[in-house]
């Protein structure tokens, strides 16, 4: 899979937006990582991964980064691969706003 930084629109927007520094987000684009969660597309720290196709969920998934940098999310719900989950609906509907 491809891997690069924050398109520089996306990164500056976000940034301005949340006042937090985007430089040390990972993107990896046509990721196979998603499908194994059922998932399009998700960020577990600072890399984003997205699913073949998926690019349309990075301004979402980036600003699921900010709010881990905010330390606003908690793991709630542990996947058989042991990647921790957050499927908090606020913190979704949050990114959804935020990343439109």
């Amino acid at each position: 899979s491809a891997e690069g930084g924050l398109p520089g629109p996306l990164k500056s927007g976000i940034e301005s937006l949340s006042g937090y520094r985007m430089d040390d987000v990972q993107v990896h684009y046509n990721s196979s990582q998603p499908a194994q969660l059922q998932a399009h597309a998700y960020a577990q720290g600072n890399p984003i991964h997205l699913g073949p196709g998926q690019e349309k969920h990075l301004p979402h998934e980036a600003w699921h980064v900010v709010q881990q940098k905010q330390g606003r999310v908690r793991p709630t719900m542990q996947m058989k691969s042991q990647v921790a989950i957050n499927d908090e609906p606020g913190l979704e509907h949050e990114a959804d706003v935020m990343g439109a």
